[in-house]
């Protein structure tokens, strides 16, 4: 029953001892995807892309489980996202023409030439059924509730989940303005995987008082090379990081800031208390549906 599946508040998530096996996990999983997807992950690998990709899903598969639902076009998504500084109805545009010249969004025909809706292409639906799967699989290390299981056989219940969660994602306002220690990274297209790759050695929170913490990380002609993108990007992107004394090299060891990684840690339990309530509150919404069918 649904009645007896954990909803998580983020602060006491990320003080559990199997948050970092959740986190691990989810680490592990989206690096293996962004190396096998580098230009399909860049849309939701820096906040202003992630902000747009996640209101444009949210208006998609709500419209797809309610028709009477606002569709996606530029106006409605505009209106999601307005209230961000990083985003206009240029923006909007901009990003709308670029996403349906890849092939991720469709144009819906209208009698209408003069309101133009789009439609995720099934491989977008299937790319971000991925991520909230990754993410369910990862909670589901923490409490064993078999999340993943359920929604493997019931996959419908994803298309119900992503309005719930991208609309307490983008209402979330450390979310979208995260930390300094970790705006640097979350801001860049690159930028989100070299966190993960920053952190994914640091296996327990760090303890009090500690200052530094050391890690093993590849050279930025290696981590370039994976993502597809220049060193000198790279390289700019973990000076930016060692000017806020977040980020060093001691010899041949690299060494990351206790605040990073707990501003990290406190970020990434955000998300996933928002993918526990998103998935109760979809298991609710698609109970309800079939039952009124």
């Amino acid at each position: 029953m649904v009645n007896d599946i954990p909803v998580y508040e983020a602060k006491a998530l990320a003080a559990l001892p199997q948050f970092m096996n959740c986190l691990t996990f989810c680490n592990q999983a989206l690096l293996r995807i962004h190396k096998q997807m580098p230009r399909e992950v860049r849309y939701v690998a820096d906040v202003r892309r992630w902000i747009l990709t996640h209101a444009a899903l949210l208006l998609h598969f709500q419209h797809r489980v309610d028709p009477s639902a606002p569709p996606l076009t530029a106006t409605n998504l505009y209106s999601l996202v307005e209230q961000s500084s990083m985003v206009s109805p240029n923006t909007v545009t901009s990003y709308l023409k670029e996403i349906q010249n890849f092939g991720y969004i469709e144009a819906i025909p209208s009698q209408d030439g003069r309101v133009r809706a789009y439609r995720m292409s099934a491989f977008s639906e299937q790319m971000f059924h991925v991520y909230l799967s990754v993410n369910l699989q990862a909670l589901d290390q923490i409490d064993g509730a078999g999340r993943s299981e359920v929604t493997r056989t019931t996959p419908e219940i994803l298309n119900y989940m992503h309005p719930v969660f991208a609309g307490l994602m983008l209402q979330d306002s450390f979310l979208s303005a995260p930390p300094q220690s970790i705006a640097q990274l979350v801001s860049t297209t690159v930028g989100i995987s070299i966190l993960n790759e920053m952190t994914r050695s640091v296996t327990v929170s760090p303890a009090d008082g500690a200052q530094r913490i050391e890690i093993a990380l590849d050279s930025a002609s290696a981590m370039a090379q994976r993502y597809g993108v220049s060193r000198g990007n790279v390289a700019r992107l973990l000076k930016k990081v060692e000017l806020e004394n977040d980020f060093g090299k001691t010899g041949k060891s690299g060494w990351i800031s206790a605040r990073l990684v707990r501003d990290y840690h406190q970020w990434q339990a955000c998300k996933f208390a928002h993918v526990s309530t998103a998935y109760v509150e979809a298991c609710r919404q698609y109970d309800m549906a079939c039952a009124a069918a």
